[in-house]
């Protein structure tokens, strides 16, 4: 008995490239919330009582906005909401975040 074989024609490879696309901005988006959840839970105890609740209002400069940006960053961790700005501040700064559990 000879093998079978399929030929792809080029619609097929466009349709599963479409479909891999999907699923992998799903698995994105979904890691997103999760970690955007996880962020949230996170409760951070500081003798800092100013935070930031974007990258701009630290006021950094363009080219490291830039560079956060075009990585995908679009909002800081709770870590970095209180523990950037002390640093820009010149003060010293300890700051520890417990490991998460995934």
């Amino acid at each position: 008995m000879w093998p079978v074989c399929r030929a792809e024609t080029k619609n097929d490879k466009e349709v599963k490239t479409a479909t891999i696309a999907t699923q992998e901005a799903k698995e994105e988006e979904k890691g997103a919330a999760l970690e955007e959840k996880k962020a949230e839970e996170v409760e951070i105890e500081s003798n800092w009582e100013e935070k930031v609740d974007t990258f701009d209002e630290l006021h950094l400069k363009e080219e490291l906005l830039r560079g956060i940006y075009g990585y995908g960053f679009t909002k800081p961790s709770p870590i970095q909401q209180k523990g950037i700005l002390p640093l820009l501040k010149h003060r010293d700064t300890i700051a520890q975040v417990p490991p998460l559990i995934i």
